[in-house]
């Protein structure tokens, strides 16, 4: 079995939305351990006066993935994620108008691996989510064990999604004046192995 290289005449473009997806595999596959590594190496080098204000820091934060999250407009506005929703290509079809004076939750399906569908549907400012479903916020809702990990729960946060928790869904379906969304991602580790190109769609 021979690797096969894309052709050197690929658009720029194209290359871009490769990389996108490439840097968003890796923050799954190696940013946990980067960050972890940041962490054992302040230790190690004892620069307290970095790692214990933030360990202070993150046992304060702790429950903020299941009050609501911390996303951050500019995060969510990173050209990457242009290129990242234009390589799948990822779309939103909208079904039903919803009355944005009520709270939702919406099923994801299928659940695939690391979910780039729901990622870029509901967490990037380069979705059809706001222009289809205007007075509306979503909550992408993700295994509780992302944000477990210090530096890389800021990073996955800034981009909107928060604990798949009781607690999480409570708080976000529970706010006072509705168009609030939560998205929960269908199945599971076991579920994603089921998912076939073609096979759901």
């Amino acid at each position: 079995m021979m690797v096969e290289f894309a052709p050197l005449n690929t658009p720029l473009a194209r290359c871009l939305q490769t990389a996108a997806v490439l840097q968003w595999v890796l923050s799954f596959l190696l940013l946990v351990q980067v960050c972890i590594g940041i962490m054992v190496m302040l230790v190690l080098y004892n620069y307290w006066f970095l790692y214990i204000p933030y360990l202070v820091w993150f046992y304060y934060d702790w429950r903020t993935p299941e009050q609501g999250g911390r996303r951050w407009n500019w995060v969510q506005s990173w050209p990457v994620w242009k290129y990242f929703k234009e390589y799948f290509p990822i779309c939103l079809v909208k079904t039903q108008d919803l009355d944005p004076g009520h709270n939702y939750i919406f099923g994801f399906h299928p659940h695939g691996i690391f979910v780039p569908g729901a990622f870029g549907n509901f967490c990037t400012k380069y979705s059809d989510f706001k222009k289809l479903f205007p007075g509306f916020t979503s909550y992408l809702h993700v295994a509780k064990i992302w944000f477990c990990f210090p530096l890389f729960r800021e990073y996955l946060m800034s981009n909107g999604p928060v604990s798949v928790s009781k607690e999480s869904l409570s708080h976000v379906l529970s706010k006072d004046g509705g168009g609030n969304v939560s998205i929960i991602v269908l199945g599971g580790a076991k579920e994603a192995l089921e998912a076939h190109p073609g096979t759901f769609t």
